[in-house]
């Protein structure tokens, strides 16, 4: 599990990045010094389980940044933390309106920065995906097959992708997107399934939508293969 922390103060990153080293399944920390870095980082293609926000920054500030990440459908289901020296009504109120699902105040209280952070990312994870040994329950088989169907599910993926690239996105292509999203369902992928809910007549562009959706998904699957391994 990932974790971002933007901060433009390294004084007040150093203490947060040494409790949530200690958060239950963090087994990496990204940093960044402010909004923009965070951004071309995101952009990049990182994928926090949650990302850690200073309010006030240079550059780009946190509202800013949050605003940014809830305009865009790949980046919509990372729930964000604000961090702030200040916590008057308008900052706080400010940031839950924009999207934000928690708020920490400076200086850190160890506890009550804990069970915010484990109240958040044990809610956003149970709405993006499924743990595998729920579903292996649900589903009625062993974790290793639904293993093997996250494994065919990923290929199947990968040829689409290569295949829209090639030829470019068609309605033909729409029955082999759509079941791929009910494959999605099945196996607790509820971020996945939900990218993939496509039809032409929402898509101004529909390669470009098809394309991207997809290479999320291919992305979201490597990550579940991954916790899964970390299961076994």
């Amino acid at each position: 599990m990932k974790i971002l922390i933007v901060d433009d103060d390294e004084i007040s990153r150093f203490p947060l990045v040494s409790l949530v080293q200690r958060l239950p399944g963090v087994d990496e920390i990204v940093e960044a010094s402010d909004g923009e870095q965070a951004w071309s980082l995101l952009q990049d293609g990182l994928r926090p389980s949650l990302c850690c926000c200073d309010l006030f920054m240079p550059n780009l500030d946190g509202l800013g940044l949050l605003k940014r990440a809830k305009g865009d459908r790949l980046l919509l289901p990372i729930p964000f933390v604000m961090i702030s020296s200040s916590a008057d009504r308008e900052s706080v109120t400010g940031a839950i309106e924009a999207g934000a699902v928690g708020f920490i105040v400076k200086p850190f209280s160890h506890a009550a920065t804990t069970r915010t952070l484990e109240r958040v990312l044990r809610e956003s994870q149970a709405s993006l995906v499924e743990p595998l040994a729920q579903v292996a329950r649900r589903l009625g088989i062993a974790r290793s097959e639904v293993t093997r169907l996250l494994r065919k599910l990923q290929s199947d993926v990968s040829v689409c992708v290569g295949l829209l690239g090639e030829e470019g996105a068609s309605l033909a292509h729409l029955p082999e997107i759509q079941r791929m999203q009910g494959s999605c369902a099945m196996l607790g992928l509820k971020h996945c399934a939900n990218l993939l809910r496509i039809r032409s007549e929402d898509v101004p562009s529909l390669q470009e939508t098809c394309l991207s959706s997809l290479n999320e998904v291919n992305l979201q699957v490597s990550l579940a293969l991954e916790e899964a391994a970390l299961e076994v």
